[in-house]
């Protein structure tokens, strides 16, 4: 269960805001089944009786299963995915080679689909004013990448799970963006989606945190939200600026 948290008002001037990615600058769904549709349509052309295997629940157990036999795998998401394929095709018959080499096939196929994203309203205008006051920065436990996307000159750093190994809501990605930064945690405001990962995450260690709630959900649990929430991005400056 999630509780709500106070969160008391205070005169701190925020330095640094860092964003989380998927459903915080863009919507995910559509672009991940799409991708997942793709590469697995990919693999099923080439190795035909992968159909009823791959979009199966077999394909989801495959994740878990590998995650538990190396629980860090669920911080290294592009690995994790090239590894569930690549073990599929290979207990359904692919010679090993094969097997690998169209892995990292799918995964491609996969990946740039992934990245052809449709950005919320005003998201870009917003961040490069932002960056006119605020060191901004990433923190996403997903794979998307900011270069392929263009946006990295909107960032002053990027941070996802692989890279230390560990997930949102836990520590590891906020205290390296306080190392990054030279920054205090209570000089820094994380801005993400999920109530869990980015809300809770971010207040465990000092941070500020705004929930950004452009696809309008509910707080979980029918409980309240105790920090900002902004669901249009135009509102972001003025929320960061209220701390």
């Amino acid at each position: 269960m999630i509780k709500a948290i106070h969160m008391p008002k205070n005169n701190m001037t925020i330095k640094a805001v860092t964003f989380d990615l998927d459903d915080t600058l863009w919507p995910l769904y559509d672009v991940i089944m799409n991708s997942h549709k793709l590469s697995n349509d990919w693999l099923i052309g080439k190795h035909p009786q992968m159909d009823g295997i791959l979009f199966s629940k077999k394909e989801r157990e495959m994740w878990q299963t590998l995650i538990k036999a190396e629980p860090s795998l669920a911080n290294r998401l592009s690995e994790l995915r090239k590894k569930v394929i690549e073990t599929l095709l290979l207990e359904n018959g692919v010679e090993s080679s094969v097997a690998l080499k169209d892995s990292e096939e799918a995964f491609k196929i996969f990946l740039d689909e992934r990245h052809k994203v449709t950005y919320f309203d005003h998201v870009l205008e917003v961040l490069k004013k932002l960056k006119e006051t605020y060191q901004l920065g990433v923190l996403t436990n997903g794979n998307a990448s900011i270069k392929t996307l263009g946006i990295d000159h909107l960032f002053d750093f990027y941070l996802n799970a692989e890279m230390v190994n560990d997930s949102k809501p836990g520590a590891k990605m906020f205290e390296e963006a306080m190392s990054i930064t030279k920054l205090k945690a209570n000089e820094i405001c994380h801005v993400g989606d999920h109530p869990v990962n980015d809300i809770e995450g971010a207040l465990n260690v000092g941070f500020k945190a705004i929930w950004l709630n452009a696809l309008e959900n509910s707080w979980p649990d029918g409980q309240e939200c105790h920090v900002p929430e902004v669901r249009n991005w135009k509102d972001l400056e003025s929320a960061i600026a209220a701390f």
